[in-house]
């Protein structure tokens, strides 16, 4: 097992926990820490780093990496470099995971920070205990009051990053003004919120099992999906089908929200193209959905090839609870949401 360390609180309380645990679980444990060349303080944090595991007897790596100058947001930048280099650290030393040390707190944050950007239930879902590549977060359980009593307890030192204070990222913001606002109404709003991620993470890999084998069974040979059995599926599970058909064959893609709504109404309305990004788009052709990569579509200004406008009788749902739209042909937005929800 890869440790990873940045110096900080919870990353130090997680390489003294597995140190103490490692004869028990019959572990063997390697310490990593990532200077990502953003602040000049880095350099004496992985001198930290490396003292602790020096003192514990346990092989210490340090890691330089360069953030891409571009990019959804710094932070974001920074831990894409980190986890891509702690996992080829894993696969260098035949490690079989990843471990770090987010905490429950962590997880509350990050549902909130989720939730403030929109995100539906795999979003909610946050971070995961265990994931596919190898990363695991054994503390996720732990608060981080647990954390720092722990630290307490055995005399551990450890370093802070001050961009963790910097009111500039809303994970900060979330964590010093809101989290504690929040407090103030639900002194466990943090327990509650991690909870949410739990129930979440559940009924997300559900839905995911019987969607993919609902595709095993029903997707053409070609690839297609027949429209009408998609129709029929339940809402959730119809949603969930389709964003997997996407992501299995369009390399790069994982449709949003609104592509899945607008595919949705593909599935059950002639109309179309719908546009998924990098030349991928969905199609409809004698009842099949079909997944195309082009250089070029048509668009509302390619008059001849435009769908045309719909009229009353084809308005009308072709299945309860769900809106027929697509990029092509629209409802109006009052009709349109009252179809969505009607019973």
């Amino acid at each position: 097992m890869v440790v990873a360390c940045s110096g900080g609180p919870d990353s130090v309380a997680l390489v003294r926990v597995l140190a103490a645990l490692k004869a028990e679980l019959a572990l063997e444990l390697e310490v990593a820490s990532v200077d990502h060349g953003l602040r000049a303080e880095a350099a004496d944090e992985l001198r930290s780093v490396d003292a602790l595991a020096q003192g514990l007897s346990l092989a210490f790596h340090a890691l330089k990496v360069e953030v891409t100058p571009s990019g959804p947001s710094l932070q974001g930048r920074a831990r894409a470099a980190r986890y891509e280099a702690l996992l080829e650290l894993a696969a260098r030393v035949g490690a079989d995971c990843v471990a770090l040390g987010h905490t429950r707190d962590d997880q509350a944050e990050t549902v909130l920070d989720r939730i403030l950007r929109g995100a539906g239930l795999r979003g909610i879902a946050a971070i995961q205990p265990r994931r596919g590549d190898g990363v695991v977060r054994p503390l996720l359980d732990a608060t981080r009051e647990d954390v720092r009593a722990y630290l307490g307890w055995h005399s551990l030192g450890f370093v802070t990053d001050p961009s963790n204070a910097d009111g500039r990222h809303l994970r900060s913001r979330i964590r010093h003004g809101l989290l504690p606002a929040l407090e103030v109404e639900d002194p466990a709003i943090r327990e509650h919120l991690a909870n949410l991620a739990d129930d979440a993470r559940d009924l997300e890999q559900y839905v995911e099992a019987r969607a993919r084998r609902w595709l095993a069974r029903h997707m053409g040979v070609d690839g297609t999906l027949r429209a009408e059995a998609v129709v029929r599926l339940p809402r959730a599970l119809r949603r969930r089908v389709l964003a997997e058909w996407v992501t299995r064959n369009a390399s790069g893609v994982r449709p949003g929200r609104a592509q899945r709504v607008a595919l949705e109404g593909l599935a059950a309305l002639p109309g179309g193209p719908i546009l998924l990004g990098q030349g991928w788009g969905v199609t409809r052709c004698d009842g099949n959905l079909r997944l195309e990569r082009r250089n070029h579509w048509p668009t509302r200004s390619t008059p001849s090839l435009a769908a045309p406008r719909p009229g009353p009788q084809e308005m009308k749902m072709p299945v309860p609870g769900y809106a027929t739209r697509s990029t092509e042909v629209p409802l109006p937005p009052l009709e349109s949401r009252a179809r969505r929800r009607s019973p």
